[in-house]
């Protein structure tokens, strides 16, 4: 089997509403659909979704960039990860999202070609997997509206968009997690928002048991301030945009969670990487995703059905987009519970 053509179409999508966090606000998202076809007659699709505030990436530098990586894997076997991964690393650095747009459309056929679903090719133990929500930068009421409503609606796991003011944080922090019960779980994610001082004066200031993380509160780059930040911080320490790779993995040894995101470790395989090197490490993870459709988060969704490692999904966010008329399949939702299809690959339905 070889690669013949591999093609991006971009796709823009609203969400059903604006969505605040330190790093900016969103409305709407263009993401890009890659199509992979072979000579065998096998297609398959994944996704690229560049966030620039994380990794420099765009739609408009992932499009000018994917001429050289057809160059480069243009008859090459897609089942064959590794060596897909090498030929894409040797001619360009970066480009993680373009690349996890092509290694999820790979995956996707080398499940059709096994006629598996993915998560039970990479030996995946169950097709059902569980996500927390997000909930936006708000006033403390409307954060505290947002949870009760989402609990209802079955969540046990909630997010907390943070950073855009202290003291609104920490009223935010704590009303929600008094609303909600010591039963839900609660994570709070600064996007890099705070110093290291102002993270250990909130943190000293929450009064959450339910509490599981505070995530990336300081600036991906500020690697020496993170042994000193979890030794004296009263709630766990995750990691996110300072984690892109194994190697980063590594040098991650303050970390009490990794999250993981497709998009930002070029897809399945970099994922892989990053998780088997916090296993053996003692380290958990999560996987995230970035603002992502129903076929990117099939793909996190495989992946976490697949390894243990991974004890938190935080996939919601093609709840928080506009339904589209050009994907279907993939999974079932019902609250926090996604079930898997049964169906080979990723098992999404894409009418480009």
């Amino acid at each position: 089997m070889e690669i013949t053509a591999i093609t991006a179409f971009p796709r823009q999508v609203k969400l059903k509403t604006p969505f605040k966090l330190a790093l900016g606000e969103l409305r709407d998202i263009t993401t890009l659909i890659i199509k992979i076809e072979t000579d065998d007659g096998v297609t398959g699709y994944g996704e690229a979704s560049p966030y620039a505030p994380v990794n420099g990436e765009t739609n408009e530098t992932e499009q000018a960039a994917l001429p050289v990586f057809v160059n480069a894997l243009t008859g090459c076997d897609p089942r064959n990860l590794e060596q897909v991964h090498a030929r894409m690393d040797v001619v360009m650095a970066g480009h993680t999202a373009l690349k996890c747009g092509i290694d999820t459309a790979c995956s996707d056929i080398l499940g059709k070609a096994a006629s598996l679903p993915l998560w039970q090719l990479l030996g995946g133990h169950s097709h059902i997997v569980t996500t927390d929500i997000t909930i936006p930068i708000g006033t403390p009421a409307q954060m505290v509206a947002s949870a009760r409503t989402y609990v209802a609606a079955g969540f046990t796991a909630l997010k907390l968009k943070a950073g855009d003011n202290e003291a609104a944080d920490i009223a935010a922090i704590n009303a929600v997690c008094a609303a909600v019960g010591p039963t839900i779980s609660v994570k709070v994610d600064a996007n890099q928002a705070w110093t290291v001082s102002q993270t250990l004066r909130i943190a000293a200031q929450l009064r959450a048991p339910n509490l599981i993380a505070i995530e990336q509160p300081v600036p991906d780059w500020q690697l020496l301030s993170l042994p000193l930040l979890r030794a004296q911080s009263p709630v766990a320490l995750m990691l996110d945009e300072s984690a892109h790779d194994a190697a980063d993995a590594i040098r991650l040894n303050a970390a009490d969670l990794i999250n993981i995101k497709l998009a930002k470790s070029g897809g399945l395989f970099g994922a892989a990487a990053i998780d088997a090197t916090a296993a053996a490490a003692g380290v958990p993870c999560m996987v995230g995703c970035n603002a992502e459709t129903r076929l990117g988060t099939a793909a996190s969704a495989h992946f976490i059905a697949a390894h243990e490692n991974v004890h938190y999904g935080d996939i919601d966010s093609f709840m928080l987009l506009a339904e589209t008329d050009w994907l279907s399949g993939g999974f079932t939702a019902d609250g926090p519970t996604l079930t898997l299809s049964d169906r080979p690959g990723l098992g999404v339905d894409v009418r480009l």
